[in-house]
C-alpha cells in the first residue's frame, strides 16, 4: 500500500530522467533482438527454399 501512495506524488525531475533513460536502454536492447531475429528468419527462409528446391528438383 505504501508504494501505492507514494506513486500519487508527482516525480521529480531526478526520477523523469532515470526513467527514460531506462526506457531508451531497453528499446536499443529490443531492437538489437529484432535485427538479430530478422537475420535467423532470412537464413531459415534461405534453407527452406533450398530444401524445397533440392527434394522436388526445381
Amino acid at each position: 500500500m505504501r508504494l501505492l501512495r507514494s506513486l500519487v506524488l508527482p516525480a521529480t525531475e531526478s526520477q523523469l530522467g532515470l526513467a527514460l533513460a531506462f526506457s531508451i536502454v531497453f528499446m536499443a536492447i529490443m531492437l538489437c533482438g529484432l535485427v538479430w531475429q530478422s537475420g535467423v528468419i532470412v537464413y531459415q527462409r534461405d534453407l527452406i527454399r533450398w530444401m524445397w528446391n533440392w527434394k522436388f528438383g526445381g
